[in-house]
């Protein structure tokens, strides 16, 4: 193969940029003191200033558009240096993202002029992974005590649960005491779904694999959504824009994982309050295929973002004693099937809870 010769510098000049152009990631060249050289088109489309010009403007002054104008960005400013950066959903369907900043530096032999490069690179799925194994760290060791708890009540309950059966049927024509067993037996049954809870979490779930088409697989748990909420004076509201698509995964689990996402917009919300229960087909990006999103979201109060991390530990809540297994549960269900799942939350903006599954 015979070399390349640029027979001067404006074609070197030309050969670089269209380089620039060509990589995966954002670009952001700057002289020593940070004076905007040069952006690709990747970094121009991150920073929302495509068609802007880059005169009298500096590299760390457009970075904010990515960290916000509070952020520590002194890790960039010498050579080496990294900056993970968090960028909000733009809109109720839209996702968060996770953008790497790298600083390298460099000598540019045809602009006789030294300066550095920063790369924006959209590391959103790694940054999901690394999240998810940390979540799964914790939950190894909480696995014995739920095990335990489960054994120790699923016998006297199940006693119970026939007890008032028996009892509620021999009350038939006593229409005030028979409402009275009505309503034990509701709480029994109540707590067998939050004992299922717990033997799905302790056991390390297992799933029984099968082709699943999701809106008939999710039917029997979206029913008995809709029928709660309706209880509790809340509205549901269903997206089933994926409704045909097909996964493989285990029909009980999924279920009984959307059952929990659904139960905790619910009991966020009083009467009057409104969720969001949505299916939707992400296209194939860099770092995977294409996706299945299901989407939650509610109009509760919201989740502190010190309390963010912790929302899928079990027994963490913020509402008191209300201290199940739900969400805890939930990842449990997604990690055995390979699944990812994560909440977004602001404190009075409510919380969406996205799963993402293989196609």
């Amino acid at each position: 193969m015979g070399q390349t010769v640029f027979e001067t510098p404006e074609h070197l000049r030309q050969f670089f940029f269209a380089m620039l152009e060509s990589l995966p990631g954002g670009i952001l060249l700057a002289d020593r003191q940070g004076n905007m050289l040069a952006a690709n088109g990747r970094a121009a489309a991150l920073l929302g200033i495509a068609g802007s010009p880059l005169q009298s403007r500096t590299c760390w002054d457009l970075l904010r558009r990515l960290t916000g104008p509070d952020a520590d960005i002194a890790s960039l400013r010498v050579s080496g240096g990294r900056l993970l950066c968090e960028l909000a959903a733009s809109g109720p369907d839209a996702e968060k993202r996770y953008i790497l900043v790298s600083r390298n530096d460099l000598q540019s032999p045809f602009l006789e002029v030294a300066g550095f490069f920063l790369s924006l690179d959209d590391v959103t799925m790694p940054a999901m992974l690394g999240m998810h194994v940390d979540r799964s760290r914790r939950f190894a060791a909480m696995r014995d005590m739920a095990e335990a708890m489960s054994q120790e009540l699923k016998n006297p309950l199940g006693s119970l649960e026939l007890y008032a059966s028996i009892l509620k049927r021999e009350l038939a024509e006593d229409p005030d005491n028979e409402r009275i067993a009505s309503r034990m037996l509701g709480a029994v049954r109540t707590m067998h779904h939050l004992l299922d809870n717990f033997v799905t979490f302790s056991g390390a779930p297992q799933p029984r694999m099968e082709e699943l088409h999701l809106a008939k697989a999710l039917a029997n748990s979206l029913e008995t959504l809709r029928e709660l909420a309706e209880e509790r004076g809340i509205f549901m509201e269903t997206r089933m824009e994926a409704g045909q698509a097909k996964i493989i995964g285990d029909q009980a689990l999924l279920g009984q994982m959307v059952l929990n996402l659904g139960l905790n917009a619910v009991e966020s919300m009083s009467a009057g309050g409104r969720f969001v229960f949505a299916l939707r087909k992400l296209r194939a990006s860099t770092g995977h295929g294409p996706l299945v999103e299901i989407m939650v979201s509610d109009q509760g109060e919201g989740i502190a973002r010190e309390n963010l991390a912790r929302i899928f530990d079990p027994f963490f809540s913020t509402r008191g004693m209300n201290r199940g297994l739900g969400l805890a549960n939930s990842h449990a269900i997604a990690e055995a099937h390979g699944w990812l799942i994560r909440v977004e939350s602001e404190p009075g903006q409510g919380t969406i809870i996205r799963v993402l599954l293989p196609a």
